[in-house]
């Protein structure tokens, strides 16, 4: 199943949306994410901090509505 992580660019302020996949059998972590955002404009080396991780499609979808345009529009139209 995809997880979703967003992740807030430590220069710009900016959220980005990354993609990965839960991690059932690894009780440390639930999930992954692949190093680039869905957008490519941002680097998991560039961040400042989560806002949430792991969410599933539908948990990601309502946690950006909530925040709204600070997410990169671009990452939210995938």
């Amino acid at each position: 199943m995809k997880a979703y992580t967003l992740k807030e660019d430590k220069d710009s302020g900016e959220l980005h949306l990354f993609e990965g996949d839960m991690l059932p059998n690894d009780p440390k972590y639930k999930c992954n994410s692949v190093s680039k955002s869905i957008c490519k404009k941002m680097n998991k080396s560039e961040n400042k901090g989560n806002r949430f991780s792991c969410a599933t499609e539908q948990e990601a979808r309502e946690k950006i509505a909530k925040i709204g345009r600070k997410v990169c529009g671009t990452c939210v139209s995938h």
